[in-house]
């Protein structure tokens, strides 16, 4: 037991240490250590407690983390798995804060911040790509997404009230099609 709980930590602590950006450069690595390598769930798992940690406060790194600590150890796991994700960012956030002066104006840190940008680009169009995998493909699911996309990027309507109406639309499909998803 103590062995499985030592393992989410340290699967969690090996994805919060090389999470740069946003939870959703998570994804891929999520997918490599909790699919690939540990076996603890399947992709479509992965893909649907993305959806869940999207539509919950806070942020979606800690969100899925906790889900899936629950799901492979009980609430113990969820504690533990939280702990893993954000201990890195702890350590990693205290000792900048110790050398930031140094850091400021220093031409090596703004190159190195820019390739860890030109990565996180390469993580989140990848996380699209395995999201979009695991999307049922159904022609409701194409328009929710093209309107939604046209509604905040052109619109600049709030994502929270995009994401409640993108719920509420699926739901109320969802008594009229009885499809086995």
């Amino acid at each position: 037991m103590l062995k499985k709980y030592l393992k989410l930590f340290l699967s969690f602590f090996k994805i919060g240490a090389f999470t740069f950006g946003s939870g959703y450069a998570m994804i891929t690595l999520l997918k490599k250590e909790i699919v690939e390598n540990n076996h603890w769930m399947s992709e479509r798992n992965i893909a649907d407690i993305i959806a869940i940690a999207e539509s919950t406060p806070g942020s979606i790194s800690i969100s899925s983390s906790t889900f899936i600590g629950y799901r492979v150890g009980g609430f113990l796991g969820a504690i533990i798995a939280t702990l893993g994700i954000i201990t890195p960012s702890i350590i990693i956030m205290t000792v900048v804060s110790f050398f930031m002066s140094e850091f400021a104006n220093n031409i090596y840190v703004d190159y190195a911040f820019a390739g860890i940008r030109c990565a996180v680009l390469v993580l989140i169009i990848n996380a699209t790509m395995i999201l979009f995998k695991e999307m049922g493909k159904y022609y409701l699911n194409f328009i929710i997404m093209a309107i939604s996309f046209i509604l905040l990027v052109f619109f600049k309507v709030n994502v929270i009230y995009i994401l409640v109406a993108d719920i509420l639309v699926s739901l109320i499909a969802s008594f009229f099609v009885m499809e086995d998803r």
